[in-house]
C-alpha cells in the first residue's frame, strides 16, 4: 500500500518502477478537475490490468472522466458517491 498525494507520486513517477492494483482517490470534494486527474493516471501506467479505482466524490458532483475509464458502479453514501472503475486498454 502506498498512502501518497496522486500527483505528486505522479510527479516523482520514475521513483516507482511498479504497477498497482488499485488506486483509491479521496480528492477534496471541491476538487473540479477529475478529468484530468484520471486521465493522469491513465497516462502514466500506473495501474495493472484489471486494477480498480474508486473514487469519493460529493454525491452532488457531476464530473466526467475519459472515454477509456469504465465505470462499474456508483454508490451513494449520505451526502457521499463512491465510483468503482477499470481503465480500458
Amino acid at each position: 500500500m502506498i498512502e501518497y498525494s496522486v500527483l505528486n507520486y505522479l510527479s516523482n513517477i520514475d521513483n516507482f518502477n511498479y504497477r498497482v492494483d488499485l488506486i483509491f482517490l479521496d480528492p477534496p470534494y471541491k476538487e473540479r478537475n477529475i478529468f484530468e486527474l484520471t486521465k493522469s493516471i491513465i497516462k502514466a501506467n500506473i495501474l495493472k490490468k484489471n486494477g480498480i479505482v474508486v473514487i469519493h466524490r460529493n454525491k452532488k458532483s457531476k464530473d466526467s472522466y475519459p472515454s477509456n475509464f469504465k465505470i462499474l458502479d456508483i454508490r451513494k453514501y449520505g451526502t457521499s458517491k463512491i465510483i468503482y472503475g477499470i481503465l480500458a486498454f
